[in-house]
């Protein structure tokens, strides 16, 4: 398969439990078949951060990519989640996930449990909007 952002070779890597595709030596993308993406453990990820990127690269991250699995299929791109911090590109045929380098980290920070304020916090802040809705009465 070809890398769809610089067209090198992608290369499969073994990432714990799944094997994906790599750009290693190129862009530093990673292809994942449809559903893989939530699979990966730990040692995957581990795995996945030993990339190699050719910084004499450059990728259009504006240009439509075409799904290196499906070879003709234009992929979408959209937000990986709610927070619309990370950008994806989804093919609407086979599921699969293209992200590119940096989005596989930023990604797996998006999946990390949000610290939950203390309790006191918390209090303190329903406290506050209590007495301000009874002003505004």
């Amino acid at each position: 398969m070809k890398c769809p952002a610089c067209y090198n070779e992608l290369t499969p890597r073994r990432a714990g439990q799944i094997t994906v595709d790599v750009c290693d030596g190129g862009c530093r993308g990673i292809w994942f078949d449809n559903f893989e993406l939530k699979r990966v453990d730990a040692a995957g990820a581990a795995a996945l951060a030993e990339i190699w990127r050719d910084q004499t690269i450059t990728v259009d991250f504006v240009k439509k990519r075409k799904c290196p699995r499906c070879a003709e299929q234009t992929m979408l791109r959209r937000f990986f989640s709610r927070k619309r911090a990370v950008e994806i590109d989804e093919c609407p045929n086979c599921g699969g996930l293209w992200l590119d380098a940096g989005e596989f980290e930023r990604v797996l920070e998006e999946l990390q449990p949000q610290e939950q304020p203390p309790l006191a916090v918390n209090s303190a802040i329903s406290s506050a909007l209590t007495a301000l809705r009874s002003e505004a009465r």
